[in-house]
């Protein structure tokens, strides 16, 4: 009897309603991806109480309307972003370019071959009219939603989009003590490094310590290093560092903010903020003025004073390995005024395409098997590389200014394969704190210098002594 019911069963109904609307998130099983728990249970809950529901256009928008909330709900989790900050994201997608990409373009063609299917077949997909129907369509739906745990269940803490309530706020600043009477450095200058995270494989995080040693900078600076928690995405990376609060942009009460920057800028410190993208992404050219930046420079303005374009990204704007070279050009700017500088990086957003315009065509970083296995963390760990060389061609030069330099990690990197995303800490970013130490070096070249006078000076009395 069970065989019979299972032959009369109106399979269609099952790809129609389970199977299209998540065909693209099945597919990323064997690969990674969040779970998908809670949108195939409200999708399967919706199939199971219209399952008699015949054809009818408005069935078709409902189904199209799930396939929608599905994509929106795997897109947020993967990167860690508040619902409302998708919107806004989907609103300027137009300065992304995801062709770069052939991990989006796959999708995107998955996704699209999906939508087509599930609109061209709807009025082919006949009710379900027994309760047996019905009984295996509530299995079917079971079945589906305990896959997806099991698929996903290696990397359910790696996706963490808010910190639970009453979570104590972290931050590299909070960690480091960073405030206007705190800095006795004559500048302060803010890197928050997209997708840098905490390396958890020994080999990896070998290859991290050197890309970003202390022997670097111990000359000039104190180094520190050590880990924040953080939760979200970049713009709630910014807010824990800035506003120490956890929290999306798009829900934090700018009217009421208390902020690093305004700190900054009470105290007479010049304030200014640069990101390499287009400064309507994510509404920062409107929120960066209202928690106490004087000036924010964004892509084009970046270009326009000499920076590199580097638009063969997903994400294109301005170079970040030329952006060091300018912050060095704003310190020196106005020598006479202490200044506060906040730098946000671009081009290590995941994924890294394969571009020779980025450096990242011929990655030869560690062992040639690592590199083989992982190329895109090869590329990510490329960008880290560049980024760290150029921040420190800079900060060493001899005339650049005295300055604390802050370096930190927004979130781990979202990779979307299991393999990588399990070799990252799912819990903290990396920072590294560099303090000047140009005014003791300053001071102990005075004070040899003068010790070296007073011992001339000495001598010469001497000689003048015996000469007599």
């Amino acid at each position: 009897m069970q065989i019979q019911i299972a032959r009369n069963f109106p399979w269609r109904w099952g790809l129609w309603w389970l199977v299209l609307p998540n065909l693209t998130f099945i597919a990323m099983w064997p690969v990674g991806g969040p779970g998908m728990v809670l949108p195939m249970a409200i999708g399967g809950v919706i199939a199971l109480l219209l399952s008699g529901w015949s054809h009818h256009p408005a069935r078709t928008m409902l189904a199209v309307a799930l396939f929608v909330f599905s994509l929106m709900f795997y897109t947020t989790m993967s990167f860690n972003l508040e619902p409302t900050e998708l919107l806004n994201s989907i609103e300027f997608a137009g300065e992304l370019d995801p062709i770069q990409s052939p991990e989006y373009l796959i999708g995107g063609l998955l996704l699209a071959a999906s939508l087509v299917a599930l609109v061209v077949l709807g009025p082919r997909i006949p009710p379900l009219k027994t309760r047996d129907h019905k009984i295996l369509a509530v299995v079917l739906v079971l079945l589906l939603i305990n896959a997806d745990v099991f698929a996903t269940a290696t990397t359910l803490g790696s996706y963490k989009m808010r910190a639970p309530v009453g979570t104590p706020v972290d931050s590299a600043i909070i960690q480091n003590h960073i405030t206007p009477s705190t800095v006795k450095a004559r500048n302060l200058l803010v890197i928050v490094v997209e997708s840098w995270g905490v390396s958890s494989d020994p080999f990896d995080r070998a290859l991290q310590d050197h890309l970003w040693s202390p022997g670097r900078w111990s000359e000039r600076y104190e180094v520190m290093r050590g880990k924040s928690r953080y939760y979200g995405s970049t713009t709630s990376a910014e807010l824990r560092e800035l506003c120490a609060v956890w929290s999306g942009f798009k829900s934090y009460d700018f009217d009421n903010a208390d902020c690093l920057p305004q700190k900054f800028r009470a105290a007479g410190f010049q304030v200014e903020a640069l990101h390499s993208f287009n400064g309507m992404f994510f509404d920062r050219a409107a929120w960066y003025p209202k928690i106490g930046f004087e000036r924010a420079l964004f892509a084009k303005e970046l270009l326009v004073m000499g920076a590199d374009d580097c638009s063969n990204s997903v994400f294109p704007g301005a170079c970040d390995n030329d952006i060091p070279r300018l912050i060095g050009q704003r310190l020196r700017e106005a020598p006479g005024k202490r200044k506060f500088l906040y730098w946000l990086t671009l081009n290590g957003h995941i994924p890294v395409p394969s571009d020779r315009e980025l450096g990242t065509d011929d990655c030869r970083l560690g062992a040639a098997e690592w590199r083989d296995k992982y190329p895109m963390l090869c590329r990510s760990f490329e960008l880290q590389r560049q980024l760290a060389d150029s921040i420190t061609a800079e900060i060493m030069k001899p005339d650049f200014p005295d300055t604390d330099i802050l370096i930190v990690g927004d979130h781990m990197p979202p990779f979307f394969k299991r393999d990588i995303r399990m070799r990252f800490d799912h819990a903290h970013v990396p920072w590294i704190m560099l303090r000047s130490r140009q005014r003791a070096n300053q001071r102990l070249s005075e004070l040899s210098s003068s010790s070296s006078g007073r011992f001339s000076a000495a001598h010469a009395a001497q000689d003048a002594a015996i000469g007599r």
